[in-house]
């Protein structure tokens, strides 16, 4: 049941796209459906021809804004988010559906905590898989944010509040990882809170940023950045975002590539910087050997056990 009221804030999502006009009416469709209100839509087209016109102008109220050239998703967002009136801003990335009460459920958890910027919430994934938020990822998040353990917090499910992220604006222009560096940007600036449930719907496939090889640059890319804070905290902070980073390495040339020598030798290294864990990480390099197959039944073990813990 909506606890809504007349002095309800405007919240803008704003969804930039880029030849994918074959997801984004869906993506549209579901921030039309949202069970709040007021909501802006601003859909800025990244594609320098006006691909998405046709699709975002057959809804009515959709604000479409045309980029002159591809300047890449964040250049988007960052142009979006200046057109903006909305007292909360929502990016949404245009192969994403919201689930019909996330943005009510997160506007009252703002309007309960007003010295909280950012609200996230879980997922659900292509795959049939739920991702929860942690229940230690609140509050001041600055060193999960370095750690790069933030999951499931991203572009498609944090609403933030307007003033703090006009404080961040422009959003850097990186190739991937840029959801990773503006949440320890805004983790410098403003405390976390997040709703326990899936509330999102993600298609993640081998297309994604986050599932390239560009997500790995763009990781060592983002602690090479931001040197000066990661020296101002404790040498496990820097090392666990360089073991993240070398599995996430490891892993996605085991996706590519079946068997790899490559991935044997990310995941030694994500091994030798791992702070904790080290038989765990140990595991991983043995998994790893046996290819594919053995590093999804090492997966899916891990899953089991963390589940029991749970």
């Amino acid at each position: 049941m909506s606890s809504r009221t007349d002095e309800d804030p405007l919240v803008s999502v704003v969804v930039p796209t880029y030849y994918r006009n074959d997801l984004l009416a869906e993506t549209i469709r579901s921030v039309r459906a949202q069970s709040y209100s007021p909501i802006e839509l601003i859909v800025v087209d990244d594609s320098g021809d006006g691909h998405a016109e046709p699709v975002a102008t057959e809804f009515d109220g959709v604000r479409y804004l045309e980029l002159t050239r591809n300047r890449g998703a964040n250049a988007a967002r960052t142009a979006g988010a200046r057109r903006a009136d909305g007292r909360f801003v929502h990016f949404l990335d245009d192969d994403d559906v919201l689930y019909e009460s996330k943005i009510e459920r997160q506007v009252r958890v703002m309007r309960r905590n007003p010295d909280v910027g950012v609200v996230y919430t879980g997922i659900d994934k292509t795959g049939d898989r739920t991702d929860l938020p942690k229940p230690s990822v609140r509050g001041d998040v600055l060193e999960f944010a370095l750690m790069f353990e933030m999951w499931p917090c991203m572009n498609s499910t944090m609403l933030i509040r307007e003033g703090v992220l006009r404080e961040v604006l422009p959003l850097s222009d990186r190739r991937a990882a840029n959801d990773l560096e503006l949440m320890i940007r805004l983790a410098r600036r403003t405390s976390f809170e997040f709703v326990d449930e899936p509330l999102l719907f993600k298609r993640i496939d081998d297309s994604s940023l986050g599932s390239s090889m560009d997500a790995v640059s763009g990781r060592i890319d983002i602690v090479e950045a931001y040197d000066d804070l990661y020296a101002a905290h404790a040498d496990s902070v820097r090392r666990t975002a360089l073991a993240n980073t070398y599995e996430t390495e490891g892993a996605l040339l085991l996706r590519r590539e079946g068997w790899s020598m490559r991935a044997i030798g990310s995941l030694l290294r994500h091994l030798y910087y791992a702070p904790t864990g080290k038989p765990k990480a140990l595991s991983k390099v043995v998994a790893a050997c046996l290819g594919k197959p053995g590093w999804r039944a090492a997966n899916r073990v891990s899953s089991v056990l963390s589940a029991s813990r749970n």
